[in-house]
């Protein structure tokens, strides 16, 4: 493991959902408590932008082709939240062990 796939998987990774979820507190938070369906779009619209498929139906009023853009957008967003949790269990990896293993290179080193 490098510094810098410390720095980039494990702290700014961090940083970055860390900023998603203090910018999007004002979204997901109704009455003082989380809307999880909310909190779910909120993390799941920006990684999940390139899994959401827009299927743009052919001879369909203007109601059905919005709500299947909704739809999709949805879709999309549940992609993008397990996308996200497994982003974060990535980045919580590599912040707990990167320090092990300067430890154990260092020991190794001594021996």
């Amino acid at each position: 493991m490098t510094f810098k796939n410390f720095m980039y998987k494990g702290v700014l990774m961090i940083a970055v959902l860390a900023l998603i979820g203090w910018l999007g507190k004002y979204l997901y938070l109704v009455d003082g408590e989380i809307d999880w369906f909310r909190l779910m779009l909120v993390y799941g619209v920006p990684v999940g932008i390139p899994h959401m498929f827009f299927i743009i139906p052919w001879h369909w009023d203007l109601s059905g082709t919005i709500g299947m853009v909704a739809l999709c957008a949805i879709i999309g967003a549940v992609f993008g939240f397990i996308i996200t949790i497994g982003i974060a269990i990535r980045a919580v990896w590599y912040v707990i062990a990167f320090p092990i293993s300067c430890l154990l290179r260092k020991e190794k080193n001594r021996i």
